[in-house]
């Protein structure tokens, strides 16, 4: 499920980027060139980019492509920072999950207010961070069971050897 999940995220983040790419340039061009910008431009460019920040930082969160400062763990020795890493998935867990709640809330209480040049719900625009953060939980859900499976695995020195 984990390699599905991340192409959907990863097809979701860059069809967002490209629509917002081109709803951009195509209001330039038309404001520019024939001064007449598309209304609903703005809007759009801005949707997507919600879209592309919230599924995108879970498919960037998958490939563990976020910053991490480990240099005070990586001093500790091998079982303690298996430790450490089970606490900081558990944590990851439950912090994606108070998210993922709070943004489902946001998402359903804003089904009815509409945007102003789309006339959308803006609950499609609130409904990215909902996504991103239950696929966050699930991404961090299958690092926890990861992690939990390797505690007790002996890693062998670097090089191969050992």
């Amino acid at each position: 499920m984990k390699g599905l999940i991340g192409r959907i995220e990863i097809i979701l983040a860059g069809t967002a980027m490209s629509i917002a790419v081109i709803a951009t340039f195509l209001n330039v061009i038309c404001r520019y060139c024939f001064n007449h910008p598309i209304y609903q431009a703005e809007e759009i460019a801005t949707s997507m980019f919600v879209w592309l920040v919230f599924v995108g930082a879970s498919a960037c969160f998958n490939e563990n492509m976020h910053i991490g400062i480990d240099c005070l763990v990586n001093l500790l020795p091998v079982k303690a920072r298996k430790g450490v890493q089970i606490f900081t998935d558990v944590a990851m867990i439950l912090i994606n999950i108070v998210m993922a709640y709070m943004a489902i809330t946001i998402t359903i209480s804003a089904r009815m207010k509409l945007t102003s040049a789309l006339r959308i719900p803006y609950s499609f625009i609130d409904a990215a961070a909902a996504i991103g953060f239950v696929c966050m939980t699930v991404h961090s859900v299958e690092f926890l069971i990861r992690d939990i499976r390797s505690f007790n695995v002996r890693e062998t020195t670097e090089g191969g050897e050992g």
